[in-house]
Formats: structure tokens, C-alpha cells, sequence
């Protein structure tokens, strides 16, 4: 149980709820108009909370957060879009923090990159395979240049904002993220060391028994020298 409670800290709540609402609110913000279509901006607030957080609170920001933005502009595309924002945050965060080895921490910036490349592909699959489906494929194919332009401008935001300013290192800085590693490591080591301990008791309580036990045999056996007489 502690293993669990550890996990879903308060800051681990607070962080993932912040994340949620800024996904919901750039929903909001008027979108870019390209000739490729209408560009929202849902895509750096989804990438910045995977960027920051653990792969679950990433799939809740990005997939709940679209999923509510949807309940309000364009119920149809909710679940679609619980899905596959969910997927992007969840990938690029799982990428960039349990993937991609600790040891290129000097790297992070274009591991990030590389990580929301990997999101990208999904949103734009995603959204391809489902308009395939709903709509054919020629509107399908018509949203790729919308939807890969869409991306790569979530990528810039949310890598400029987390690695060219010092904005994430700050948070890391002074311990204002939550680290969700460190906790789940912690947890593991201390469930291990109560288990060694109560090993150890276990150990020490079956020689006492045995101790005992040899020290009762003593006593109850006859005396010889008595038998002879």
C-alpha cells in the first residue's frame, strides 16, 4: 500500500492537474490559420507536461486534457482524441526519462526532440487513421500537412520553454518536481529492507526456538550414572 500512495503524491496531483487545465486552456487560444488548415497550440502544452512528469501524468495532461477541451468544441473527437494526445504524452515521457539511457543527461534537449518526433508520428497516424475511417481516405490525407505543421510547432514551444530557458532546470533545481523515480526506488528499497529484516528476525527467532528447544532436550534427559545405579 505504501508503494502505491507514494506514487500519487500531492505534488504528483497538483503537477498533473496544473498540466491538465494548461492543456484545456490552450485549447482555447485562437487557432493559426495555414493554408494547410487551422493550427492549435494543445500540442506544446501536451509535450511540456511530458517533458516535466512521469508517463501517466503525461497521458492524463494530454489525453484528458484534449478529451475536455473536446467536450466543449467538438464532442465527436473526444474519445479520438483521449487516445492519441493521451499515447503522445505518454510515449515522449516514457522515452525521455526511462528509454533513452540517464547516462546523455547533457543531451536531454535533443533527446526530448527525438522523444516528441516519436509523439508526432503518433498524433499524426492517429488522427489519419481515424479520419480514414469516419470521413475517407482523401480528407484523411488532406489533414497530414495541417496536423505534421501542428507538431512541429508544439515541439518548439515545449522544447524552448523547458530547455532554452532554464524554466525546467529551475523546478528540478529546487525540488519543485515531483520525482516519481526517486519515490518508486525509495519504496523498493524499503519494502526490500523490511523484508531482509523480517528475514533476519525469522532467523534469529527459529535459533532461539532451536536454542530452546536443545536446552529442554538437556534437562528432560535422564541422568545416565542415576540409570546404572
Amino acid at each position: 500500500m505504501k508503494s502505491k500512495k507514494a506514487f500519487f503524491t500531492t505534488k504528483w496531483i497538483t503537477y498533473t492537474a496544473i498540466m491538465t487545465a494548461l492543456v484545456v486552456a490552450t485549447g482555447f487560444i485562437p487557432a493559426i490559420p495555414t493554408p494547410a488548415g487551422r493550427v492549435y497550440w494543445v500540442d506544446g502544452a501536451a509535450l511540456i507536461a511530458a517533458f516535466l512528469l512521469d508517463p501517466l501524468a503525461a497521458f492524463i495532461a494530454g489525453g484528458v486534457g484534449s478529451f475536455l477541451y473536446d467536450v466543449f468544441m467538438s464532442p465527436e473527437m473526444m474519445l479520438p482524441s483521449l487516445l492519441i494526445h493521451g499515447l503522445q504524452g505518454a510515449v515522449v515521457s516514457a522515452l525521455l526519462h526511462f528509454v533513452i539511457p540517464e547516462k546523455f543527461k547533457k543531451w536531454e534537449p535533443l533527446k526530448a526532440v527525438i522523444a516528441a518526433l516519436a509523439g508526432a508520428v503518433i498524433v499524426v497516424a492517429g488522427y489519419f487513421i481515424y479520419r480514414a475511417a469516419t470521413r475517407g481516405v482523401p480528407v484523411a490525407v488532406a489533414s497530414i500537412p495541417r496536423n505534421i505543421i501542428q507538431e512541429a510547432i508544439g515541439i518548439g514551444i515545449a522544447t524552448v520553454i523547458c530547455y532554452a530557458t532554464t524554466f525546467k532546470l529551475q523546478l528540478e533545481k529546487n525540488n519543485l518536481l515531483p520525482d516519481f523515480k526517486k519515490e518508486i526506488w525509495d519504496e523498493k528499497k524499503k519494502t526490500k529492507r523490511g523484508e531482509v529484516i523480517t528475514a533476519d528476525i525469522a532467523v534469529a527467532d527459529g535459533g532461539t526456538a532451536k536454542k530452546e528447544k536443545n536446552e529442554s532436550t538437556e534437562i528432560e534427559k535422564p541422568d545416565k550414572n542415576l540409570i546404572d545405579k
